[in-house]
């Protein structure tokens, strides 16, 4: 791999002008250069790969790699394959090998992936735990786990209470500088071994759900799923090329994460890692490099709406918003694609999971979003290719005969996950035959889309959706940050309000949005941090229900142990 030569030097920074790319443009990124992957390719191979045939394309961070020696905030996929190569020799020097589980549980950063890929480099099944997680539900996923060795930091190591009895309990080793463990210096600069991963339908590694309903699960994930969507990502028209700047601000440790860094590199698309996107890292980021494109949770689009207004038009140069892991609620579509300054700016909206990783893709412009009424909030768009959805009747696990009819989401992919790590029963209660139920409960509507109504685990008896619910909610309150409908003791629906500010929400304001919406509770207002989110942002709908139980509160009761470790759906 060359590492020096006449490539040209990196751009820093990117005046709009040069972010608005021509038709021509938009006509070579559908069929230019690519490294092909829709034959699996392993996430160990990629990084040198695509240094290779691509040279040095940009990666800008907003804040250095952990234990990059240099501290850079401006790579390249050169800079960035030595870096994965130079960490696989870390590992190798720790004692890591073939099959060997590292949990990666580290302060949000986009190095995470490059850990992950210098662990399937050789051979080893990186385990992605998000720091966010709350410490007794980490405690009990590194139980499953049964790593062979950690990545972590001082800060995360106290959050999840990882001392060095606790290292001992789990007979692991850690690389970090923290009591019982080995700092990254003193393994630096080891002789790189061969490149050695695992089959493609081995674990490539492992990613953990969500914890919206219960304590997450892990998911063992291989070469050959994460490249059968990562490969439909990467042909799709007008999203990858060198002459686009793609800006990932999710959760990096989630599966999703990987498919979409292997989509770019195997396409030489420049890339902008993001893993603290509060507004002034948005503002800041967005205003120097001109993102074309941008990916984010649909909660952390939600809290950028305000940004659409601020005087550097942070959203101007963007071409693409693109958004998974959740429905994406119209108010926020319709602020940001009004933000840009492109002639014709485009929502795409990802249905998946980490189980079946991208189900659906929906397509949204600023003239769709404006017509969209009713129900079709509540549309996901329609399968990717090679991807089928059934609606199935939830007492047989079987497709209903009408697809109409709400009912349980199943999916069929090449990219289903291979097992649960430490609850396979649960994985296999999931199973039905090659079809895989994803927990969500939806129909198809009048020209065949799927339409998700709620996860099962919250439906609300007498209730078609609530997820249409907080939609309506939002539209009618401008200045609410989140709406999210939960069941208290009683089974009633409540809305949990959260608005912008600490601004507050009077008797008349919530009469007007409520009307029409027969059957709800009084509206329950809390600030920000009682929403106890995701590491994809999504409040914690059982936690919620919990606080109504307990009459409210002002956010500081405590919520009982059993509740918080209950098994997720």
């Amino acid at each position: 791999m060359s590492t020096t030569g006449g490539e040209p030097a990196r751009r820093t920074t990117i005046p709009l002008s040069a972010r608005r790319t021509s038709p021509i443009g938009l006509l070579r990124s559908a069929v230019g250069p690519r490294l092909p992957i829709l034959r699996p390719f392993n996430i160990g191979l990629m990084a040198e790969a695509a240094a290779e045939r691509f040279g040095r394309v940009p990666i800008y961070l907003d804040q250095p790699f952990a234990w990059d020696p240099q501290q850079r905030v401006e790579l390249d996929y050169v800079e960035f394959a030595v870096l994965v190569r130079q960490m696989s020799a870390v590992l190798s020097r720790a004692g890591v090998r073939r099959w060997d589980r590292v949990a990666i549980v580290k302060s949000p950063n986009y190095d995470i992936q490059a850990l992950a890929w210098a662990c399937a480099r050789i051979g080893a099944i990186p385990a992605l735990l998000s720091a966010r997680l709350d410490p007794d539900i980490l405690a009990v996923l590194l139980d499953r786990l049964k790593p062979g060795f950690v990545v972590t930091d001082p800060a995360t190591a106290a959050h999840a209470r990882l001392d060095a009895a606790r290292l001992r309990d789990l007979s692991c080793t850690a690389i970090a500088p923290i009591d019982g463990g080995i700092p990254v210096e003193d393994l630096w600069g080891g002789p790189v071994p061969a490149p050695d991963p695992l089959k493609p339908d081995d674990p490539m590694m492992i990613t953990h759900t969500s914890s919206t309903t219960g304590v997450s699960k892990l998911a063992e994930i291989s070469c050959t799923g994460v490249s059968f969507t990562a490969g439909v990502e990467a042909m799709a028209p007008f999203v990858h090329s060198p002459d686009e700047l793609f800006a990932s601000a999710i959760s990096h440790v989630h599966v999703r994460a990987t498919t979409t860094q292997l989509a770019a590199f195997s396409r030489g698309t420049p890339l902008l890692g993001i893993g603290n996107p509060d507004d002034e890292t948005v503002l800041s980021l967005f205003g120097r490099y001109r993102p074309t494109i941008v990916e984010a949770h649909p909660n952390a689009f939600v809290g950028w709406e305000p940004l659409a207004d601020h005087p550097s038009n942070p959203f101007a140069s963007v071409r693409v918003f693109f958004n998974t892991f959740d429905a994406i609620h119209p108010r926020t579509v319709r602020r940001l694609l009004d933000a840009s300054q492109r002639t014709m700016p485009v929502w795409l909206q990802s249905y998946g999971m980490t189980e079946t990783q991208v189900v659906t893709l929906r397509m949204q412009t600023r003239g769709s979003v404006r017509r969209q009424s009713g129900r079709e909030s509540r549309s996901v768009g329609w399968p990717v290719p090679g991807v089928r959805v059934r609606i199935a009747d939830p007492a047989t696990g079987r497709r209903r005969r009408s697809q109409t009819d709400p009912g349980m989401v199943q999916v069929r992919t090449r990219a289903q996950a291979l097992a649960f790590v430490g609850t396979p029963d649960t994985f296999s209660r999931r199973r039905h035959g090659r079809w895989f139920d994803t927990g969500d409960w939806g129909r198809r509507g009048r020209w065949h889309q799927v339409e998700v109504l709620d996860r099962v685990a919250d439906r609300i008896d007498g209730v078609e959706s609530c997820l249409w619910i907080e939609d309506v909610l939002l539209d009618r309150i401008p200045d609410a940050e989140e709406v999210v409908v939960v069941p208290d003791g009683d089974g009633k629906p409540v809305p949990v309000v959260c608005m912008r500010d600490g601004k507050p929400l009077d008797e008349d304001a919530w009469r007007t949005a409520s009307a029409g919406l027969t059957g709800l509770g009084a509206p329950l207002l809390v600030d920000r941090a009682e929403l106890r989110r995701t590491a994809t942002v999504k409040a914690r709908r059982y936690l919620l229900t919990e606080k109504l139980k307990a009459g409210g509160g002002d956010g500081s009761e405590a919520i009982r142990p059993d509740v918080v470790l209950r098994e997720g759906a």
